[in-house]
This record gives structure tokens, sequence and C-alpha cells, in this order.
């Protein structure tokens, strides 16, 4: 499993440089996590980026420091994370931390992911850990031709992904499921493929796409890298696969936010590829 590094700040790197986002008409906030800057809400980012909060990917709705060097974002879910919230899944309520109390190695137990700063959790002796946008995942999605999928705190059949009804470290995860239970993945399975993709250089994070990342970009097609349901290499392969693909990009949509202009028309190459 990919794994992302804690992040250390490099006050050195920071210019004093404002832009100026209150002439922009955009939000800002101050955060006790980036207090000394004020936060302005970006709806769509010109680039993927990392959440400074939970230290997960993002490319969807954030909060960015106003000072132009600074680096610092944080999800939109995770800069306006409640002192405590619920969710369907948990039986008591969830309390908000800005790093995890214990100390010691943990995972988020919806997505699998390391937990390296804000997270929640329920109030056992041994307590379950949630990053704030897994929280706010949307129960059902819709996936194109009617296709729903559903939230489920268990698998009911192997994710079509891993094989498995466990995710790598051995987190039982959250999962989208069909309603027919063909279509079965889980959450940690399509972020990994994402988180993948990202190390290799699929994606760059100042915006610039060169001649190798958009070859490998390309050659990234999410339905053909997850197998079909039932293992099928009939005729009817193609509209599996498409579908699929489909499925896939509505979840790393939801686990990401909206995927960024260049995401978006290669999805549109996939599906009619």
């Amino acid at each position: 499993m990919f794994q992302r590094q804690p992040y250390t700040s490099r006050p050195g790197l920071i210019q004093r440089s404002q832009r100026k986002y209150s002439d922009m008409g955009l939000t800002r906030i101050k955060h006790p996590s980036h207090s000394h800057h004020y936060l302005c809400l970006l709806k769509l980012p010109q680039e993927p980026y990392w959440c400074n909060g939970c230290m997960g990917l993002g490319f969807g709705p954030c909060y960015e420091c106003e000072h132009e060097g600074c680096g610092f974002y944080l999800h939109e879910e995770c800069a306006n994370a409640a002192p405590s919230t619920s969710h369907p899944f948990s039986k008591c309520s969830l309390k908000f931390h800005y790093n995890a109390p214990q100390g010691n190695e943990r995972y988020c137990d919806a997505c699998g992911e390391d937990v390296f700063g804000f997270v929640y959790q329920c109030s056992h002796k041994h307590p379950h850990d949630y990053h704030p946008r897994c929280l706010k995942l949307p129960l059902t999605l819709t996936a194109g031709d009617g296709l729903i999928l559903q939230l489920r705190k268990k698998l009911p059949s192997k994710c079509l992904r891993c094989g498995s009804k466990e995710t790598s470290n051995k987190i039982q995860g959250w999962c989208y499921v069909s309603s027919s239970d063909r279509y079965c993945y889980h959450i940690a399975c399509v972020k990994d493929m994402i988180l993948e993709k990202w190390r290799k250089g699929y994606f760059t994070q100042d915006g610039d796409v060169n001649e190798a990342n958009n070859l490998a970009l390309q050659t990234f097609n999410p339905g053909r890298e997850i197998a079909l349901p039932g293992g099928r290499s009939s005729s009817k392969a193609t509209k599996l696969w498409r579908k699929a693909a489909t499925v896939i990009m509505v979840i790393i949509s939801a686990l990401f936010g909206d995927p960024s202009a260049l995401i978006s028309v290669l999805v549109q190459n996939w599906l009619s590829s």
C-alpha cells in the first residue's frame, strides 16, 4: 500500500507576496492548524494537492493559504470538521482530533489508509479511526445508465480489484457496491490505484503535463486495471469494461473530489475507447 509521509512545514519557503483573494470574492477563513495566515476556498483547483490536515490527496474543493508559495492546503471537509459528528456505520459519537491521541500506527477504518493527521475516533477502548473526508462520502452514487452504487460497511462478495473481502492491511474497509452486487470495490483499493499512479508520475503536482506524463495518462485505463465481474472475456467484455471505468471514475470523484479538467478529458477518452 502506498504510504504518504507526515507533512513537515518549511517556513523558509513562504513568500510574503499576498494574493488579492478578497478582491476575487472568495471565502476566507482562519484555521487553528494554520492560524498565522488566512485560507481561501478554491472551488476548482487547477492542480492536485496534498491536504495538510489529513495528509491525503485531493482534486476537488479545498482551502489554500493566501500567501503564494506557502503551499498549505486543507480539504474542504477537513477545514470545516466539527468537534464531533456521527455516521450510520458507527454506533457512538465520533470526536475530532488534530492527531490520533494514541500516537501509534493507525489506519482509517473506512479507506484503510494511514492516519497521519486529522481524524475522528469513537469512544471505545480500542477506537475506530476515520478521515474527515471518508465520513462525508455519499451513501449513494449514480454511475450512468441508472446504475446505483451504495456505500456499505462490509463487502457482500470479493472486491473486483484485489479479489478479497479484506484490504491489504487486513482492515475490512468500506466499499461501494452496485444494487445487483455485480460491481464491488473497496474504497481502499480505488484509493491505492490513484495514489500509486500519483507516485509513478501520472499526475503532476504543479499542473504541468510533460510528454512522458501525458503518454502515461493516456495509457491509464481504470476499467481495464480492475477485473470484470465473473472474469468474463466474451464479446461483452468491452461494454463491461466501459461500465467498470464509469463506476471507478464515479468512486474516484467521491473520494478525491471532482477530477480536474485534464482528468475529465481523459475519462471521456477511456469511455469512448
